[in-house]
C-alpha cells in the first residue's frame, strides 16, 4: 500500500505541448484541472476510479485533492514537488523524505538513478526504500483517455520495515506522455517472501483542464 500509484493531475494547450514534447521541460500544474484515473486492482479484481483536482500551486509545492469513494477515508491530500515528485501520496496518504523521486528532467533514455526514501504510511508505520529508476523508453501507450508518445520509466527495488517486521519487492513502470506533463499509466506490483502482495494498473480515463 505505501507505494501504489503517487501520482496526479493534467493540463492545457497549445502552446504548452509544443514546449513539453520532448520531455525538457518541467510539467505545469494550474488550479482547477481535474484528471480522472481508472484503477483496476487485479488481486482481487476490483475496478474503481480516483478524481485527481489541483487545489494549490504555490512555494513550490503542489497540493491536490484525491477522491477515491470505495477508500478509507475517501479524500487525500497529495503533495509534489515541481518536478511531479511526491512529497505525500494522495492514493495512500504515505509521506516521504526526500520526494520520492520518479523525474528528473530533462527525461531523457538511458538516464538512471537511485532514489532513498525514509517513509511513513497513513497509520504512522515507518520505512525506508531504496529504488533504482531508469527512463528505459520512448513509446506509444494507449489508455481509455487515448493515445499518447510517452517516455516508459522502469522502477524497481526493496521497502524495508523500521517499525515493522520484513521487506516488500517492488516493480513499477510509469508511462510519461510529454505533451500533458503527467503520467497516463502506472503498472504497479510488490511481493512479499517471493509472492505477489499487490497488483495495481491505473490508466488516464478523462482529464478536464482548468478555464
Amino acid at each position: 500500500m505505501l507505494f501504489r500509484q503517487l501520482f496526479v493531475g493534467f493540463l492545457a494547450w497549445p502552446m504548452l505541448v509544443l514546449a513539453q514534447s520532448d520531455g525538457s521541460t518541467r510539467p505545469i500544474f494550474k488550479v482547477g484541472d481535474v484528471t480522472v484515473y481508472a484503477i483496476n486492482n487485479r488481486g482481487d479484481n476490483t475496478q474503481s476510479e480516483e478524481t485527481v483536482t489541483v487545489v494549490s500551486v504555490e512555494e513550490g509545492l503542489i497540493k491536490t485533492k484525491h477522491v477515491r469513494p470505495d477508500r478509507n477515508p475517501p479524500e487525500l491530500e497529495g503533495v509534489f514537488n515541481l518536478d511531479l515528485n511526491s512529497l505525500v501520496s494522495g492514493t495512500s496518504g504515505a509521506k516521504f523524505e526526500p520526494a520520492l523521486e520518479f523525474y528528473r528532467f530533462p527525461l531523457k533514455v538511458g538516464d538512471a538513478w537511485k532514489a532513498r526514501n525514509e517513509v511513513v504510511s497513513l497509520t504512522g508505520a515507518r520505512s525506508r526504500s531504496v529504488l533504482d529508476v531508469k527512463v528505459a523508453a520512448q513509446e506509444k501507450v494507449t489508455t481509455p483517455g487515448g493515445e499518447f508518445d510517452a517516455f516508459r520509466i522502469e522502477v524497481s527495488g526493496w521497502i524495508n520495515g523500521v517499525s515493522w517486521q520484513g521487506a516488500l519487492r517492488l516493480t513499477q513502470t510509469v508511462w510519461y506522455a510529454p505533451a500533458i506533463g503527467r503520467m497516463v499509466k502506472s503498472d504497479y506490483k510488490d511481493f512479499r517472501n517471493s509472492s505477489l502482495n499487490n497488483s495495481t494498473l491505473t490508466e488516464l480515463k478523462s482529464h478536464k483542464p482548468a478555464s
